[in-house]
């Protein structure tokens, strides 16, 4: 399980990093086009959406695995023992909560997104609403990883 989780983390590494370049190849172009006379991108705008869009999905699910998203930390700084380790936990069941809703809502915007295409590329939108799908489903995979890990460490007496 270790092995297919790090071969997981390393795919999204390479794949936030991949849409976040794509992200600023498809502006430059777009402020390229705009000060040059004659050339027109269209596509652009819309590409720049699609790639930022996968910048923030490829990347929540290693947030939520290494614990680097935003969180107010005031209160559980001060705390110590097993109530840590229980606030950590729900922490990780809300979010869980979300991804599994989230799940849910993507598959009904995959199905939505059959059914038409990008307006200056002419894509099947399906193609590209699959995608959260698989990223709402592995953020609730990692919550009840991060879950279990907590429970463990709670019984081993760790802070």
């Amino acid at each position: 399980m270790k092995k297919i989780t790090d071969i997981l983390d390393e795919i999204f590494h390479y794949l936030t990093a991949l849409s976040f370049g794509l992200v600023s190849i498809c502006v430059l172009v777009q402020v390229i086009t705009r000060y040059t006379p004659g050339i027109s991108a269209p596509w652009t705008d819309e590409m720049t959406r699609l790639f930022f869009m996968y910048t923030i999905m490829f990347g929540a699910p290693m947030a939520i695995k290494y614990s680097e998203y935003a969180v107010i930390d005031i209160v559980t700084n001060n705390m110590h023992g097993p109530f840590r380790h229980i606030i950590n936990i729900l922490d990780y069941v809300f979010i869980c909560v979300v991804g599994v809703a989230g799940t849910k809502q993507a598959h009904i915007f995959w199905k939505t997104g059959l059914r038409t295409v990008s307006t200056s590329l002419r894509i099947n939108m399906g193609i590209f609403y699959l995608v959260p799908v698989g990223i709402f489903a592995l953020t609730s995979v990692y919550c009840v990883s991060g879950i279990i890990r907590e429970i463990l460490e709670m019984g081993k007496g760790e802070e």
